[in-house]
């Protein structure tokens, strides 16, 4: 599920009242605009040419830092992503769904991936975040000293070169700041946790009659931990999950909803101190044949250790084992959400310089310099154990038994109680030796991240202004990342299993076996896991390890350009020709590695091989052109227009490719302004995408062949099954009951990612409504040959939904064991130029600026995105075949901000309202007809969507005199909080971090300019 579309921001010349929200650049200061004969020339963000911000022939948007820091949240990425036009792929709630990403904060524009979204610092590229790939954590971008953010619509990759296919974010700092400005800023949810913090100052000076200037900032921000604890009834930690639980058995041919939202849901196969299932076969929902192992329903009983190590039979509640499902309602088992992280804590601590000095016009050397370091921490969930094979006579016990993690115990564990060694012995088969232990391993700890990411990042140069109006700048930008993080209580496997492998001595101590005649390992100290906290401090030390990760990327850019135009040559009817011409070249290094545990895969952890791969090594030539036909005209206020192309020539399979574009300016009068642009860009394959290692990983999958699923795909499915040789009826219980391992890894014959964007629109300032703007802008962006890893699940469907076996998707599957489950590894998940991605959509803003009287100002905004398309073709062998993402969770059709500000004199009040437009509950295919196709599992819940969601948030500020400021707010009014038991936190997908998980939060701050 990809991706939704947001809008357009506020205006950075909006007053600092303003509540989070942006307007088109073009509009800026329109009243002056329409009022001013020429306006001052810069480079606007989507274009190197010299020209006025109301000539843009592509929509560009701008939002100050004022409106990015007005809320109780000291992430700036954080509010870009509250925006329309940005999809939180990676916020804040979401980056600890994967190993290593805790903490970072990167940038989706349009939805289209975050690899296809290009962030620039003053229009030059920055040093990635993430080793391998082209991302930028905007926790990385200094708050204090940034003057605004541009962001442009559409293909860019004949100005900037690689990654621009969504569009561009260029984040602007400021130029000649001099003075004092302190802030310090405080919050707190209604709860009493989140609390965030921020304390920032910039310093700056002109200096030699104000033909220098260095300015220095320094800023500490810091947001506290959020746990599933923290937030029990929105995560069922303790009383049990909130979820849509399957009630009716999907193969029944029937029209009873298969799912319900439920409370209160536990789940059989783990328990916090441990359980005894009384099953055969290696699968939890086979009965034993011993008298009693049965329940009247048919399926095994549950019996939990408690904490004396006795055993007791559970409570069942509404058992759902006879429709396919593990769970209960009302019963006992674990909840799987008694830890976890909402939101990790996140500290920034930054220093970053700029300065400049000018000799002349043509030669002003300037520089920017940086460091940052953040540091982050989530908790995450404890080691656990399901499955596996149950009471056979002895053998290679404590080997993983299918890829199914569990935990073996002898009977003559020294440990194990009489009374629950007795129960145990009547339901296994007569001379069985062991039983397998289902555990969610709270009390032996969580496996918790802690990320520290240093970046420094140099830029030098010089430009200057020669010819009278021709503009050249030259630069050198260095940037280097170092990264290092601990992944704590990581459970080393042999000595796991050495530990709870626990028996008496000759003197009648509990030791390790390994140890009971000779000390073979004198480290051993026994593990007690019969019954919750009974481990001894010894034993958890024994058996966990923090285990590290180092990691590396440095950056080196150079870049040349130059811009003019013809007025000292020649001039058309609408005036001077406007050029830019360029080259770069761009080199990018990247390695990583864990230690040699998680490397060797002796740890619970991933076995995650070392990544070193070549450089990578770009040279790139551009030019633009800006052509003003017609001016002051009747009925042709202004006629222009524009070009702009690139070639690249990249070091490996990518090789020498072209990017392009065009456009038209129209302006019939003076109110109205009409656009359009065309764009073709490209996106170079990564270091990561090329050369990851093949690694091990695990996902939770669905076996198209399962009776569970087999009527739930296309046609051809029965047949493809049948003919794979799985029998007719198949459950699937172990894909059922537990994540797979599979494998993951990169591959070097990838080439470039090609997309065609088209933009146009209309920005209408009507003279006779002083103070009105209105811009509409129509996007249709397509990506072809996309670099995409085919997912787990698609490799699976496509296979078996395919018209034969004989297809590419079932290539990257390995053969099925003689029980028809899968192998270890089940398939091979990697990343191929086969992909296609479409988004269309318009966004709509309203903005209205009216002042009433001396003292009183009222501003109105609506900023809203409607999104007509947005498809993905994710099917190799049917490259036409579309999946529908429109309406999905994290893509709702319809999405907008609606704010009133309110200024007396030096007080503003400011309220915003965020509308989130209801979203599908699974795959929009399986609910509804589509393209054509009748709903693939329409029976699949009782519901079809998450319902639409508004979040309030009121703010006030007070000018006390021009050094101090004072502010407060609160933000999430209401205190909504995600629906029907969405966390926020990537745990269905990415996307249903669209929504606040932490709840209201009160605010205050001060701010001191000097």
């Amino acid at each position: 599920m990809a991706t939704n579309l947001r809008g357009r921001l506020l205006a950075s010349t909006l007053l600092v009242g303003t509540f989070c929200t942006a307007t088109p650049l073009m509009a800026q200061d329109q009243v002056a605009a329409a009022d001013t004969a020429s306006e001052e020339a810069i480079v606007v963000t989507g274009t190197r040419i010299f020209s006025p911000t109301l000539s843009s022939p592509v929509p560009v948007t701008s939002v100050s830092v004022g409106d990015l820091t007005r809320t109780g949240d000291v992430s700036v990425g954080d509010q870009l992503n509250n925006l329309p036009s940005l999809r939180s792929s990676y916020s804040s709630s979401n980056s600890t769904q994967y190993i290593g990403t805790t903490g970072l904060n990167i940038l989706d524009l349009r939805g289209l991936g975050v690899p296809r979204t290009l962030v620039l610092v003053n229009g030059r590229r920055h040093i990635t975040s993430v080793e391998g790939e082209f991302q930028i954590d905007t926790n990385t971008i200094p708050t204090d000293l940034l003057e605004r953010v541009d962001i442009v619509t559409g293909g860019s990759s004949a100005v900037y070169g690689s990654d621009a296919m969504a569009g561009v974010v260029n984040f602007v700092l400021k130029k000649d700041f001099e003075g004092v400005n302190l802030n310090a800023q405080g919050g707190i949810t209604s709860y009493g946790d989140r609390g965030t913090y921020r304390l920032s100052g910039t310093f700056g000076t002109n200096f030699s009659e104000g033909r220098g200037n260095i300015a220095v900032s320094l800023e500490y921000s810091q947001q506290n931990l959020v746990t599933f604890a923290d937030r029990p009834k929105l995560t069922g930690a303790f009383a049990g999950r909130r979820q849509f639980q399957l009630v009716d058995d999907p193969s029944a041919d029937n029209t009873i909803p298969n799912r319900q939202f439920l409370t209160g849901v536990h789940s059989y196969g783990y328990s916090n101190g441990g359980s005894f299932i009384s099953y055969s076969e290696g699968s939890v929902f086979n009965c034993s044949d011993a008298a009693g192992a049965c329940l009247p329903n048919g399926f095994p009983r549950v019996y939990l250790f408690q904490p004396d190590g006795t055993l007791k039979e559970g409570n069942y509640g509404t058992d759902f084992r006879p429709v396919g499902s593990g769970n209960n309602q009302g019963g006992d088992g674990a909840t799987l959400n008694d830890t976890g992280t909402l939101n990790p804590r996140v500290q920034r601590y930054v220093a970053n310089l700029v300065g400049h000095y000018d000799f002349s016009d043509a030669f002003r050397p300037f520089v920017e310099a940086k460091f940052v370091r953040v540091k982050a921490y989530s908790q995450g969930g404890p080691t656990f154990s399901q499955g596996g094979p149950q009471g056979l006579d002895g053998g290679a016990v404590a080997e993983p038994f299918n890829y199914l993690i569990y935990t073996p115990i002898m009977l003559d564990n020294a440990y194990l109680n009489p009374q629950a060694r007795a129960t145990i012995q009547s339901l296994l088969p007569a001379g069985s030796t062991f039983f397998a232990l289902n555990r969610n391993n709270v009390d032996l700890g969580t496996r918790d991240e802690a990320p520290q990411r240093d970046t420094w990042r140099v830029v030098v140069g010089a430009e200057g202004t020669f010819n009278d109006d021709w503009h050249y700048d030259v630069s050198v930008d260095y940037g280097h990342l170092k990264t290092r993080t601990k992944f704590y209580n990581n459970r080393i496997e042999q000595n796991f299993y050495n530990a709870i492998d626990a028996v008496r001595n000759g003197a009648g101590q509990i030791v390790c076996r390994v140890n009971q005649v000779t000390v073979t390992d004198p480290g051993c100290q026994p593990l007690d896991i019969l019954g919750n906290g009974r481990a001894s401090q010894a034993a958890l030390d024994y058996i966990n390890t923090t285990s590290r990760y180092w990691g590396k990327a440095t950056e080196l850019d150079i870049s040349a350009n130059l811009a003019g135009d013809s007025s000292q040559l020649f001039e058309l009817p609408g005036g001077p020709v406007r050029f830019a011409i360029g080259a770069e070249y761009r080199r990018e290094t990247a390695a990583y590695h864990y230690d040699d545990l998680v490397t060797s895969g002796a740890t619970f952890l991933n076995a995650i091989q070392p990544f070193n791969p070549p450089s990578f090594a770009v040279k790139e030539a551009y030019g633009e052109l800006e052509v003003p036909l017609l001016s002051n005209l009747p009925f042709v206020e202004e006629l222009s227009l524009n070009g702009a192309a690139r070639v690249a020539d990249y070091k490996g399979s990518a090789g020498t490719v072209w990017a392009y574009n065009y456009g038209v300016m129209y302006a019939p009068i003076r109110d109205i302004k009409f656009r359009a642009n065309y764009s073709r860009s490209v996106r170079a394959p990564t270091l990561g995408d090329l050369y990851s290692s093949p690694s091990q990983d695990y996902d939770s999958l669905n076996d198209p062949c399962d009776a569970n699923f087999i009527n739930a795909g296309k046609a051809s499915r029965p047949a493809n099954c049948a003919a794979a040789g799985v029998p007719v009826g198949f459950q699937n219980t172990e894909a059922r009951a537990a994540t797979l391992e599979i494998l993951s890894g990169g591959n070097s014959n990838l080439t470039v990612e090609k997309s065609r964007s088209i933009t146009f629109g209309a920005i209408i300032q009507p003279r006779w409504v002083p103070g009105l703007t209105v811009t509409l802008d129509y996007y249709d962006v397509k990506i072809s040959n996309v670099i995409q890893p085919v997912e787990p699940q698609t490799i699976l469907d496509g296979c078996y939904d395919a018209p034969s076996l004989d297809n590419t998707f079932c290539k990257l599957i390995y053969p099925r064991d003689a029980d028809h489950t899968f192998g270890a590894p089940a398939l091979l998940k990697a990343s191929v130029n086969y992909a296609a991605q479409r988004t269309r959509g318009l966004d709509v803003d309203v903005a209205y600026n009216h002042r009433l009287g001396d003292k009183d100002r009222v501003q109105l905004r609506f900023i809203g995105n409607w999104v007509r398309t947005r498809t993905d073709y994710p099917y190799l062998d049917s490259p036409d075949q579309p999946e529908r993402i429109k309406g999905e969770l994290g893509d709702p059709i319809y999405a907008f901000n609606a704010s009133i500000d309110w200024t007396h004199d030096k007080f503003t009040l400011g309220y915003q309202l965020r509308y989130i437009g209801k979203q599908s509950i699974t795959d929009w295919e399986a609910q509804h007809t589509t393209y054509g196709v009748a709903p693939l599992d329409p029976y699949y819940a009782d519901r079809v969507y998450y319902p639409s969601v508004t979040y309030h948030n009121i703010r006030a500020t007070l000018d006390v005199n021009d050094h101090f400021q004072f502010y407060g707010g609160v933000d999430n009014l209401t205190n909504k909080m995600p629906p029907l038991g969405v966390l926020g936190t990537g745990s269905l997908t990415d996307g249903d971090a669209i929504y606040d998980n932490i709840g209201r939060m009160m605010y205050v701050g001060v701010r001191v300019k000097l």
